[in-house]
Parts: structure tokens; C-alpha cells; sequence
């Protein structure tokens, strides 16, 4: 017992000394144990709402579905979690006015969607990967459920970034979509064990994050709206104050967004990152951060300023860009162009990103500029 009122009341110092604009509370799922796990049940579990933004970092080699990425608005969801003895159940429920299936043969319609994202490893020491699909140090397990015509789509992946995407079979796990006319509104119920040989959901705090999919508006692969990860409370189990005080830095009011976009433009991140009204980079060349404040949490900005090494995002697509004063090949295509690759390799294969560490920075200037990326959206 004494351990448990320990946590709670470094859990409360945490919420209390990040209170402000934003919260933490805010991105807390709270469990419900329940008998059962299904739809009706969890339609029972009080929700919280969850902002999934369109994905801006990255483009597909599709004119049209890049034109409507400029006008997308971001997608209010519902959410409510629910777990018994052995498993967890995620109900996650969505306006779309246009319901979109994806036909059996079609390759160039696309159906709407919903994915379910959680890392493979998170805790004490463990840092948060990038939300849009893992990287090398931070796998994430994905489960995607599709409507396609005349068959039922549902996947599980575990990915290490764009590109990386590989299938597993899981046993024990379930993922519904239904779609009510008259709301205008999909609700998908994913149903799993909480421990599998890859992933292990057994903590008092669990990463988790969504990925929404409008087949209308051309969604697919990397382009799709997502949230910054969430946080599962489930009071069963244990989490470490430690990782709850890392995961929770930064919310509330903790610098000067100004002074922060000044600070990016003295140390040159407008000379290959694209934002606001910072547009002189060539497109491609970095990250766009234009959106990155709405699915980036404080502590993964931190992270990415002061050791940009620990999450190296494989670029979506390389091959949009060509070195157009080289030789061509054999077939008289060009190579590419490798000043467009976010990262170099080692002499062990290992991604290195080409952006530099800024940890010369002080804690306030840090501060400063992750007060200014969270106010991009």
C-alpha cells in the first residue's frame, strides 16, 4: 500500500507542477476493468477525447493526395479502454461524412481506416519513439484495420520505421469497424491480449497512439491523421515514477514560444526544416515541422533537440528526389539524391541522423523551443 500512495503522490507533484495551457491529465487514458470486453461494454467506460493531426513530415509521390494534406482539418475521436485478467479492449469512435470502402481490385480508391499503435519496449529509461510509425531504437507494435470490400482486413505489424513495416500472426486479438449512417460515424473496437510474446501491456502506464484513415481524401500508408502517444492508466499494475515524471515534462506553460522561434532561427533550423512562415528550405530536405506540435509530446521534441540520434525517422519516400547532374543507369534513370535522406549509415549500418546535437543549449532555451513547436498544428 505504501508503495502505491508513493506513486499516486509523485503522479500528483507531476500534474500539478506541469498544469498551464495543456496537460497531462489530458493525455491519460483511464482503464476500466470490466467482465467483459466488447463494444457494449465499452461503451459503458467514460471517453477522452483525442486530436489526431494530418501526418505533415512526410509525402507520398501522389500530386493529389498531397493537395488535400493542405486542407485537411485535424479528426476529433472518442476513447475508451477497458481490461480484465487477460486481455485489453481499445473503443475508438470517429465522425467521417463520407464512409469509403476500398473495392477488391482497385488500386487507386482507398478505403477509410483506423490503426492502433503501442512501442514493443517503454518504461524506466526508455525514451518515446516517433509516433508516425517507430524507428530503429524504438519498434512499435501496429494493428490496422481497413474496410475493404468483400473481405475482412485486419493486420498486425511490428515496424521500425517508414519502410520497415513487417507482418506477424498474433493469436487472441480482435478489430472491428462498423460504420452508423444516420451519426455519420465509425466505431472500431480492438480486443487483445495484454501480454504477447512481442509486446507486454502488464504496466501501470502504457504508450499508445492512433492513426486515422479517410479513403476519400486519397489516405494511405503515411499519409493519415495521428495523435501524439496517450497515456493507458491501469491501476492494476505498477508504473515507475521515474518514466511518469519523463513522460509528463513539458506540458503547461514552460517557456517563451517567441524567444523559442527566434532561438530556431539563430541556430539555423529554418535552413532545412519548414515551418510557419519559414519556408526557404527546399522542400524534402528535413522534416516539415508545420504540424509537428499536434502529435509530438514535450518530451520527444526535447529528446530530438538535444539528441537527434535517438530517433532517426527514415524518410517515406527517397525516390521523389533524383541527382539530376549525375550519370544516368543502365535503364537512364538518375540516382538519388542523398542530400534527401534524413540520416547517413555508420560503419555498421547504423542510422545516424544528419542533423546535429544541440545540447549546448540551456534547459530554458530548450524549453523555449519546445513552448514554440507544441503551438505549431
Amino acid at each position: 500500500m505504501k508503495k502505491k500512495l508513493t506513486l499516486f503522490a509523485i503522479s500528483a507533484l507531476v500534474l500539478s507542477s506541469n498544469a498551464g495551457t495543456d496537460n497531462f491529465n489530458d493525455d491519460v487514458l483511464e482503464a476500466k476493468q470490466l467482465s467483459k470486453l466488447d463494444a457494449q461494454s465499452l461503451s459503458s467506460v467514460p471517453t477522452k477525447k483525442v486530436v489526431l493531426y494530418p501526418q505533415y513530415s512526410v509525402r507520398l509521390n501522389d500530386k493529389n493526395a498531397n493537395e488535400i494534406v493542405e486542407k485537411e482539418q485535424p479528426v476529433e475521436a472518442e476513447v475508451a479502454v477497458g481490461y480484465n485478467q487477460n486481455e485489453i479492449g481499445i473503443l475508438i469512435r470517429w465522425k467521417d461524412e463520407t464512409k469509403s470502402v476500398q473495392p477488391a481490385l482497385a488500386t487507386n480508391k482507398y478505403g477509410d481506416g483506423v490503426a492502433v499503435e503501442f512501442p514493443t519496449v517503454y518504461g524506466k529509461g526508455k525514451t518515446l519513439a516517433y509516433v508516425g510509425m517507430g524507428d530503429a531504437n524504438h519498434p512499435v507494435m501496429v494493428y490496422l484495420k481497413k474496410a475493404v470490400e468483400g473481405k475482412e482486413y485486419k493486420k498486425a505489424f511490428i515496424s521500425e520505421g517508414f519502410g520497415t513495416m513487417t507482418e506477424i500472426e498474433e493469436k487472441g486479438y480482435n478489430f472491428t469497424m462498423q460504420y452508423d449512417d444516420s451519426k455519420k460515424e465509425w466505431t472500431a473496437v480492438l480486443v487483445k491480449p495484454l501480454k504477447t510474446q512481442d509486446l507486454n501491456l502488464a504496466s501501470g502506464i502504457v504508450p499508445v497512439a492512433f492513426a486515422v484513415y479517410d479513403g476519400n481524401s486519397l489516405n494511405r500508408d503515411g499519409n493519415k491523421k495521428i495523435s501524439s502517444w496517450k497515456f493507458i492508466k491501469i491501476d492494476k499494475f505498477k508504473a515507475d515514477p521515474s518514466y511518469v515524471k519523463y513522460i509528463s515534462w513539458g506540458y503547461g506553460e514552460i517557456g517563451d514560444p517567441a524567444r523559442g522561434k527566434e532561438l530556431m532561427a539563430q541556430n539555423g533550423c529554418n535552413g532545412c526544416h519548414r515551418y510557419a512562415d519559414q519556408k526557404t528550405a527546399p522542400e524534402g530536405l528535413a522534416p516539415n515541422l508545420s504540424k509537428i506540435g499536434g502529435y509530438s509530446n514535450p518530451a520527444y521534441l526535447k529528446e530530438s533537440i538535444i539528441n537527434p540520434n535517438d530517433v532517426v525517422i527514415r524518410n517515406l519516400n527517397i525516390n521523389r528526389h533524383y541527382n539530376k547532374s549525375a550519370e544516368r543507369d543502365k535503364n537512364g534513370a538518375y540516382p538519388n539524391n542523398d542530400m534527401y535522406t534524413w540520416y547517413i549509415k555508420d560503419d555498421k549500418g547504423k542510422l545516424q541522423s544528419k542533423m546535429p546535437p544541440f545540447a549546448h543549449l540551456s534547459e530554458k532555451d530548450v524549453a523555449d523551443i519546445v513552448a514554440y513547436l507544441k503551438t505549431l498544428k
